[in-house]
């Protein structure tokens, strides 16, 4: 009997050397994930005060707006970057008497400072007035409403 009491010792420490391994091994392998997650969340938290910020220091000016009858009606819009960064103008919408146009723009960046003109075929009507909405690939929306004279 005293042979089986020392089996049952060693038995004993083996299970325990393996319950401990595997504890460690699960240990590591969550601290690693909740690192990795970390990382992922502050790259996150970054890209989106950076994206907040940038959207605060946006501002633009809708100016300048003529319209024209040669050879068809259109509606030509300045716009004035009045910010402290850059701004892409991704869209210009006209809204008149209940109806809405989009006009998308590509690739156009102002610098600060800068202006940009747009001159946009649009049946525009002397006695209704012109709601002209200008967003920017961050977001950012500038309003302005004109009337034809």
């Amino acid at each position: 009997m005293r042979f089986i009491k020392s089996r049952r010792a060693l038995s004993s420490l083996v299970t325990s050397a393996i319950l401990l391994t595997s504890t460690v091994l699960m240990g590591t392998g969550l601290v690693g994930w909740s690192n990795i997650n970390l990382a992922t969340y502050q790259t996150s938290i970054s890209n989106t005060y950076s994206t907040n910020v940038n959207k605060l220091n946006e501002d633009a000016v809708i100016e300048n707006v003529w319209f024209g009858t040669s050879p068809t009606k259109y509606l030509n819009v300045t716009i004035t970057n009045t910010g402290t960064i850059g701004l892409q103008v991704t869209n210009i919408k006209l809204t008149s008497a209940g109806s809405s146009t989009d006009f998308p723009i590509s690739n156009i960046n102002i610098t600060p400072k800068n202006q940009f003109t747009k001159e946009i075929y649009y049946n525009w009507n002397s006695a209704t007035p012109v709601d002209i909405t200008v967003t920017t690939l961050r977001g950012t929306t500038f309003t302005s409403q004109v009337l034809p004279q």
